[in-house]
């Protein structure tokens, strides 16, 4: 798989729902809370795969909604998308605030969870 980034290649995210982390929510829409993390923001290209294929993946070990981005969207407020597969996990990338910095700016994790769009979740198939 390569290491460059269609710009309109999917990335998901699975984030905890209200009942279980209630900042990543304000007024049922994602917070830029479920953007934050000192260590990369863990996402899973789509690539290959259809998106169902790909929601279904993370299901297997994930659990909570599923949103979605793309590369164009992390592009757009200059996040950096980073291509870090594991030993368990192909799929796996991290979107980083630069290519120095690893956290999201709250303004870049503001504008990014505005444009998430929910593909899963588990009350009901999307």
């Amino acid at each position: 798989m390569p290491f460059e980034f269609d710009e309109m290649e999917l990335l998901l995210r699975a984030v905890w729902p209200a009942n279980q982390r209630p900042n990543f929510w304000r007024n049922g829409k994602l917070s830029s809370a479920a953007f934050k993390d000192k260590n990369g923001l863990s996402v899973n290209r789509v690539y290959d795969q259809s998106l169902q294929e790909s929601i279904n993946f993370i299901r297997k070990t994930l659990t909570g909604v599923i949103v979605s981005l793309t590369v164009k969207d992390c592009n757009t407020v200059q996040a950096y998308v980073k291509y870090c597969p594991s030993s368990t996990n192909k799929y796996h990338s991290e979107i980083h605030g630069s290519k120095t910095e690893i956290m999201l700016s709250d303004t870049q994790a503001l504008s990014l969870a505005r444009k998430a769009i929910l593909v899963f979740s588990p009350k009901a198939q999307c």
